[in-house]
């Protein structure tokens, strides 16, 4: 009977040391599997990131670029190779960055203008049935025109020179800015105004903490599609009226047959396209980021 319990207390022994060695390896695996997970999470927060994406879009388009050039045996004066155009901006680095201070410059400003201004015309337009049916047709019918055709008109009124330019901008950008706005003002609940008004809320406190913050994301989205647009509408500008930007250049390079600058060119207004978009797309994360944070506390 005693080997019996002593065989019985040695195999119990035996299975304790055994369970100890197995919690202890599992204990010594954890941290290499908190490592493996947080190296797995970093490189999906790598990959989710934009600008990943962005070199990912870069590297593609200079491949195929690239890749046209060695395939079909483009010449270069139809088409310079990455490493011609990378040339021509160190060669021309002066007047690419002053050009490009007062393309950004006429692109911040138009940009400003249509944000603020839409904004404001927006207001009447979510809050009046009348106003609204009298602005819309008047603003499909200001897209509807072709901005180079009234190039020469904002000439003959504000002359040469960065207004004209300003204006064709504000011109191009503020439409989505307006639509998207009173879209939003207009799109909220009406149970919430309802309760406002029960707890006696006024119009401009209930426009403030319930209509704004409601319509956020549509003005966000539409501030960022008026940030390319004021792109665009600068450099027509500069290549109706001429005499400063990278428009301007653009055109100079173009009739000296330049092509690795007209390429140059090109690639930073889509630099400077892309970086005032990024911008308004980190703060519409942050806006809304705050905002959802602010309405799950309140």
């Amino acid at each position: 009977m005693s080997e019996i319990v002593e065989g019985a207390r040695e195999s119990e022994g035996a299975r304790e040391r055994a369970d100890g060695r197995e919690r202890g390896g599992r204990a010594r695996a954890r941290p290499g599997t908190a490592s493996g997970g947080a190296l797995r999470g970093a490189a999906r927060a790598v990959r989710r990131s934009a600008a990943f994406w962005y070199a990912v879009a870069v590297l593609l388009v200079v491949g195929v670029w690239q890749g046209i050039i060695v395939v079909a045996g483009t010449p270069d004066y139809l088409l310079p190779s990455p490493r011609q155009v990378l040339s021509a901006m160190a060669e021309y680095r002066e007047p690419l960055l002053s050009e490009g201070l007062v393309t950004l410059g006429e692109i911040l400003l138009g940009f400003a203008i249509s944000a603020v201004a839409g904004i404001a015309l927006a207001v009447p337009i979510a809050f009046s049935r009348a106003v609204e049916r009298l602005a819309y047709p008047l603003l499909v019918m200001s897209q509807a025109v072709p901005k180079i055709a009234l190039g020469p008109l904002f000439i003959v009124w504000f002359g040469f020179g960065l207004t004209t330019n300003v204006v064709i901008a504000v011109s191009v950008a503020i439409f989505p800015v307006i639509v998207n706005t009173a879209l939003g003002l207009s799109s909220i609940d009406p149970d919430l105004v309802r309760l406002g008004r029960s707890m006696g809320a006024s119009r401009w406190r209930l426009f403030r903490l319930v209509r704004l913050p409601t319509a956020l994301p549509s003005v966000l989205a539409g501030l960022k599609v008026a940030s390319t647009l004021a792109v665009i509408g600068v450099v027509v500008g500069e290549f109706i009226v001429g005499g400063a930007g990278l428009g301007y250049l653009t055109i100079s390079a173009s009739g000296n047959q330049n092509v690795p600058l007209l390429f140059a060119c090109v690639i930073c207004l889509a630099v400077l396209g892309v970086a005032v978009f990024a911008v308004l797309d980190l703060l519409e994360r942050v806006l809304l980021r705050r905002h959802a944070v602010a309405r799950s506390r309140g």
